[in-house]
């Protein structure tokens, strides 16, 4: 099986329109252009997995129903990506001029470093919790 990214539009009731029925590549005409299209195809990822089915009628996207089983490793591993999030977090947002300048960046950006730092803590919990039990 291989996979690739296609564009998929959606209706206002959340359902599928149209996609492409052959798979788009990143591309720019600057850097500047081609990162930002990359970063549009990474937000694709938060979208469901989706495969194509043939029916009767035609051709259906459908969501990749394949269910990841959680294993012992997905604790820390989640535990990890946090910790490495706070740090990218900090070396790209945290440390900019701007963010020591003004004080109302200043607050937003503690949030975010503080939602991260609870998300890393609940993930401990979990894994703490599942190995009491």
């Amino acid at each position: 099986m291989t996979y690739h990214v296609h564009e998929v539009y959606y209706r206002d009731d959340g359902g599928i329109d149209v996609w492409t029925q052959e798979p788009v590549t990143p591309m720019g005409e600057t850097t500047a252009e081609l990162r930002e299209d990359i970063r549009y195809f990474l937000q694709a990822f938060r979208r469901p997995v989706l495969e194509v089915q043939e029916n009767d009628e035609g051709a259906t996207l459908v969501s990749d129903d394949t269910d990841d089983a959680i294993n012992d490793g997905h604790y820390f591993e989640l535990m990890d990506r946090a910790s490495v999030a706070l740090d990218y977090v900090y070396q790209f947002l945290g440390s900019h001029p701007l963010m020591k300048k003004d004080e109302r960046l200043q607050e937003v950006y503690e949030k975010a470093e503080e939602s991260l730092a609870e998300l890393y803590q609940r993930a401990g919990l979990l894994e703490f919790d599942r190995s009491s039990s």
